[in-house]
């Protein structure tokens, strides 16, 4: 079955195209930008984040350990004499505990979000690959139809519809047609005065007959009876 196209205006396909550029470039633009940032991100939290939290564990646990150390020197000093106080010895520990913990916190907290992370750019890419795909390869197919379909449409409202056909009568053709008619009228007109003349003689050729028989009818009527 047939289909066809309720086309109004050709200007709004060529209007269209110039949309559908304008959509591609601001669509490439933000694809490229939205790649960009995420890169960024990951980098961020699996380089970054990660070894800086990493290295800091490390080193908040030598910091516990020189805390421990001095602590302990500490005690040792004030057993043998109760003036000597370990009280900030034993503030220093804590404190280097405390780093200590949100260090070793802070590193957990990453690695659980790297997968997270990962889960998330994954289906980003399974949404968004398909439009970076069509601009790249297909869209050109779609703005050359956009095209066809233009030159279409302005080659058929250029056509023109065909003139009706007329008789052209052959020269000469005129003249000759002009004396024939008028000698048909007149051969017409001609027959038309024969027949005219003919029924009147036959009528005037059939009336003293015609008397006669009166006359003799009426003499036959007047005659007495013997």
């Amino acid at each position: 079955m047939s289909q066809s196209a309720n086309v109004r205006s050709v200007a709004a396909l060529t209007d269209i195209k110039v949309g559908l550029i304008t959509f591609s470039e601001d669509a490439r633009a933000v694809l490229s930008s939205v790649e960009m940032e995420v890169r960024r991100t990951r980098d961020w939290l699996e380089r970054e984040q990660l070894t800086y939290w990493k290295a800091q564990i490390k080193r908040r646990n030598e910091e516990v350990g020189i805390a421990r150390s001095e602590l302990h020197r500490r005690r040792l000093a004030a057993s043998s004499s109760e003036a000597i106080s370990d009280t900030e010895q034993k503030e220093n520990l804590r404190l280097a505990q405390r780093r200590l913990a949100e260090a070793e916190e802070k590193y957990e907290k990453v690695r659980r979000w790297i997968p997270v992370l990962e889960h998330a750019i994954t289906e980003y890419h399974a949404h968004s690959q398909p439009l970076g795909d069509h601009l790249a390869g297909n869209f050109e197919n779609t703005l050359a139809a956009l095209d066809r379909m233009v030159a279409s449409l302005d080659a058929y409202l250029a056509l023109q519809a065909p003139d009706t056909p007329r008789f052209v009568p052959a020269k000469g053709g005129a003249d000759q047609a002009a004396p024939a008619t008028s000698s048909a009228s007149a051969a017409t007109g001609q027959a038309s005065a024969t027949a005219a003349t003919t029924e009147t003689a036959a009528t005037t050729e059939a009336a003293p007959a015609v008397a006669a028989e009166e006359t003799a009818a009426n003499s036959q009527q007047t005659q007495p009876t013997t």
